[in-house]
């Protein structure tokens, strides 16, 4: 879709800066194109977007092995997925593979980009120290992997990076129409509190509604003054997106700052066969993975792997494992 994104030094074109315009434009704020300077005043800002995340993750551990033996003979596979069936479900369920292998043309080995929802657990569990004793009630640390999807496949590593990288911009821009309207929300109810703690002040009665407010009980007078005041200073501040131009300035200000909304970093744990972070001397494993944090007001962590899959042993995980329930298709 986007030169920029092949990962051969091509620099940012018009066409993939007015490509991601509009991309953001319909996922945030579809009205901002009635303005007459609005996609103007955006290119820039996407422009170094584009740019920065161009530059994000340069180098990806090495590809998993999805195939039969990739299995058990690539240790990470069977740390990333619980086991042979749950990922001969993501398989099947994958709607990048499905397209893939649907073209005619498509080579028989896809490259795919794989992410998932990391997540760490505390637990007391046992070790077996050096002289063959067993210690019990050890603090452990527990990693483990949820939400698989293969956003992107190609035949090659570097078409499956760049549609990689094109997917996580449209679920940043996603990410971004979201914060905004939670946002417009939050002031929409700072708007009828400021109302209500003005009549409490005007009348002396207690606050309408103050539980759905998520206020406690009624209020002291002066506690109502401070509160209103609190409200005012909140209302300023999220005063631009009261109106189109308003919200326009306020997405330049994101999209010329990505840094702030948009982080990737190669990271390394040891763990051993179960999950568990163990230190090396003990055991542990090593284990590289990208880490990518991206989205506004909540930001998505996800840890993501590029991977290999032949058509043959895509078949075989059916055959060997078939789908004991039909799975949305990811």
């Amino acid at each position: 879709m986007w030169e920029w994104l092949l990962g051969s030094g091509h620099p940012v074109s018009r066409q993939d800066v007015e490509a991601a315009v509009q991309l953001l434009v319909e996922q945030v704020e579809p009205r901002l194109q009635l303005l007459p300077d609005g996609r103007r005043k955006l290119r820039r800002g996407v422009r170094r977007t584009l740019q920065y995340m161009h530059e994000l993750c340069d180098t990806l551990p090495e590809s998993l092995d999805l195939s039969l033996p990739g299995y058990s003979l690539d240790r990470r596979v069977g740390l990333l997925f619980s086991s042979p069936q749950s990922l001969s479900d993501i398989l099947a369920g994958s709607e990048s593979l499905h397209d893939y292998f649907a073209r005619p043309s498509s080579a028989d080995t896809v490259q795919l980009m794989l992410a998932m929802e990391p997540s760490e657990t505390h637990r007391l569990g046992s070790v077996l120290m050096p002289d063959g004793s067993v210690r019990k009630d050890v603090p452990q640390t527990v990693l483990s992997f949820d939400r698989h999807r293969f956003v992107a496949a190609g035949s090659t590593r570097d078409e499956a990076i760049r549609k990689g990288r094109e997917h996580a911009y449209a679920v940043w821009c996603t990410s971004l129409g979201q914060g905004l309207q939670q946002l417009e929300a939050r002031r929409r109810l700072l708007e009828i509190e400021r109302q209500a703690l003005q009549l409490q002040l005007k009348t002396g009665s207690g606050v309408l509604n103050a539980e759905a407010l998520n206020l406690s009980g009624v209020l002291t007078r002066e506690q109502a003054e401070q509160r209103l005041e609190q409200v005012q200073r909140e209302l300023v501040d999220g005063s631009k997106l009261g109106s189109l131009t308003g919200k326009l300035q306020l997405l330049q200000q994101i999209v010329e700052t990505p840094e702030e909304y948009i982080q990737a970093k190669q990271d390394t744990v040891w763990v051993n066969r179960m999950g568990v972070l163990t230190p090396p001397d003990q055991g542990g494993q090593q284990l590289d993975y990208a880490e990518v944090l991206l989205g506004y007001l909540q930001q998505r962590k996800r840890v993501v792997f590029p991977a290999t899959l032949s058509r043959e042993a895509w078949r075989e995980w059916q055959q060997r494992w078939p789908q004991q329930e039909a799975p949305a298709v990811l």
